[in-house]
């Protein structure tokens, strides 16, 4: 294993959105979908990889970020989850899991940088960059397909 807070946090990343799938089975599917590239993630550190996984690690949280942001999604869940640390109720399809994953996933952007740093001497935009950017979009794009068809059917995302 290459780095076990890597590991850990992308693995914590995606026991909580998987959580939060059987929690809302309205989005199981699309959760499930969020899920795959933190399982990546951990499978590629788990089996003693280092660069690629560490990029991916840096950048899929930023590009979900940057998604559940223009979908409206990331104050929503981050809103549930503080309404629930503070005791209040939240509605039917809202689930602290969310915002709890979504701040996992930043700790996971950060160990995978100090990861990086400390690790890998290839250079931080290379050939690994690229290839991880182009992955994260590509997960970024089914989810947004997938949003758009939530959408488009009449079921309210997340």
């Amino acid at each position: 294993m290459s780095d076990r807070w890597v590991f850990l946090a992308a693995f914590v990343t995606l026991v909580l959105v998987v959580a939060g799938a059987f929690a809302i089975p309205e989005f199981f599917v699309y959760e499930l979908l969020t899920a795959t590239i933190f399982a990546v993630i951990a499978v590629m550190v788990f089996f003693g990889k280092d660069k690629f996984p560490y990029m991916l690690g840096m950048i899929a949280p930023v590009l979900w970020f940057v998604f559940d942001l223009l979908v409206g999604a990331l104050f929503r869940d981050l809103k549930v989850l503080f309404a629930f640390l503070s005791g209040k109720r939240t509605g039917g399809l809202d689930t602290p899991l969310h915002g709890v994953a979504l701040l996992v996933a930043a700790l996971l952007l950060i160990v995978s940088a100090r990861a990086w740093r400390k690790q890998v001497t290839d250079k931080f935009l290379g050939k690994t960059f690229a290839t991880a950017l182009i992955v994260a979009l590509i997960w970024i794009g089914f989810l947004a397909v997938w949003e758009f068809h939530m959408m488009s059917s009449g079921v309210l995302p997340r």
